[in-house]
């Protein structure tokens, strides 16, 4: 069975994929753990209808950015040499727009056959208004999609 576990740098992240291996998981799953990160914006400034580009303040958020991709990528790796197994890591790059439509794509992609995902347990005003990546891939992924609310 191939399963996404889907992960960010939260504690939840962290409870979802310790629930995963220590109640779901079965020798021969094919695991992958997947992040989706933002990709860093270019700040750009107008000055009298030219636009500058602060290339130091770029060159610092793609660090920012890959500093946060490898310290997750080496947290799951970590976890998952705890638990003995091996995952594949897959760290997607958002175009903008929300993770739940990215990790639906990826299930379509890599023939998923389960994602496991964690929620903060926003309340009904807070999801609506911001959205809710759990509650799209609910809602949009042709597998079945396991909920863990920590």
């Amino acid at each position: 069975m191939q399963v996404v576990i889907c992960v960010d740098e939260s504690k939840t992240a962290e409870a979802v994929f310790n629930w995963y291996f220590d109640n779901l998981h079965k020798q021969g799953n094919d695991v992958t753990v997947v992040h989706v990160a933002d990709q860093p914006q270019i700040p750009t400034l107008v000055c009298y209808e030219k636009a500058v580009f602060p290339i130091d303040e770029f060159q610092r958020r793609v660090e920012k950015c890959k500093k946060k991709m490898a310290d997750i990528k080496s947290k799951f790796s970590e976890l998952a040499q705890q638990k003995n197994t091996q995952c594949n890591f897959k760290i997607q790059l958002s175009d903008g727009g929300p993770a739940g439509e990215v990790i639906v794509a990826l299930t379509k992609e890599y023939d998923i056959s389960m994602v496991v995902l964690g929620t903060r347990g926003q309340g009904v005003v807070r999801r609506t208004i911001l959205g809710s990546v759990s509650d799209y891939v609910v809602h949009h992924a042709n597998v079945p999609v396991l909920i863990y609310r920590g």
